[in-house]
């Protein structure tokens, strides 16, 4: 199933994250990071990596499939693509909730907006001044601000998440011979 608004927010974070060192060409065990897929996603329950000259499938019981026909691998590999899938994950179910906290943040801030509207017009009644409206503003722009950093300690996570898979990603390329042989993987 398609979740579109977390999935463009996804699709920003693992852009960024796999473009490092894409410039660089080298031997296919060194550090370079030439992954470029098309689209990444999961697809009843299942990892798919596509690639314009490939598909890579991680099932949810670590099975690797390379355009459809199954890899064999052993129990260290396993447990990287065990990794590789649950970091993928967590990754997608961070961006989501970023997507929906994001989406709060914005319809409070939009609130705030009216809010000052609001008290601007209240400076009109005797007994409300200036000090009065930086009061009540600041008041709902604190809420804001606590909110903003809840969101920015999601991100933080994401980052962290996206670290480790970027690692494991790096370590399947070296580990399992058939992705090291992809082209851009």
């Amino acid at each position: 199933m398609k979740k579109t608004l977390p999935l463009i927010a996804l699709a920003l974070i693992v852009s960024v994250m796999f473009s490092v060192g894409a410039e660089s060409h080298g031997s296919r065990y060194d550090d370079d990071w030439n992954f470029r897929a098309k689209s990444i996603d999961f697809e009843d329950g299942t990892l798919v990596i596509e690639h314009e000259d490939w598909i890579v499938e991680i099932t949810k019981d670590c099975e690797l499939y390379i355009d459809g026909r199954k890899v064999r691998t052993n129990r260290q590999q396993k447990k990287l693509l065990r990794r590789y899938y649950r970091d993928y994950e967590d990754i997608e179910e961070l961006a989501a909730e970023i997507v929906k906290e994001g989406a709060k943040i914005g319809l409070a801030g939009a609130k705030l907006g009216v809010s000052a509207v609001a008290c601007a017009a209240k400076l009109l009644l005797e007994d409300y001044d200036c000090d009065d409206m930086e009061d009540e503003i600041e008041i709902k722009s604190d809420d804001l601000e606590k909110m903003a950093r809840k969101l920015e300690k999601k991100a933080e996570k994401i980052e962290d998440k996206a670290d480790d898979l970027k690692r494991t990603h790096k370590k399947l390329r070296r580990s399992i011979p058939e992705l090291g042989d992809l082209e851009d993987f």
